[in-house]
């Protein structure tokens, strides 16, 4: 998250900063979704994962913190997550 005016990030680092993810509920796909988290917090907290099915239960959204030290690691999330077909959307 940077300032488009100043170019300054609006995020101090080090932090704990929330993905909400949206995918179709299967098996695998929390599975998968912390999998690519880990690639930047391996010593991801499950603690620091919150669940929601929708009403069908066709759909699951995942809200997980991730430690991350800089914005690029932010970046690397948001680009991992672009990548994965199964993910509805991110933010």
């Amino acid at each position: 998250m940077i300032n488009p005016e100043t170019g300054e990030s609006l995020v101090d680092f080090p932090t704990h900063f929330a993905f909400k993810v949206t995918g179709e509920n299967s098996d695998d796909f929390e599975e998968l979704i912390i999998g690519l988290m880990k690639e930047v917090d391996p010593k991801l907290d499950h603690d620091r994962i919150k669940r929601n099915m929708s009403k069908s239960g066709k759909y699951i959204s995942l809200t997980i913190e991730v430690f991350v030290t800089e914005q690029g690691h932010i970046d690397k999330v948001y680009e991992l997550l672009k990548d994965e077909k199964r993910v509805l959307f991110a933010i």
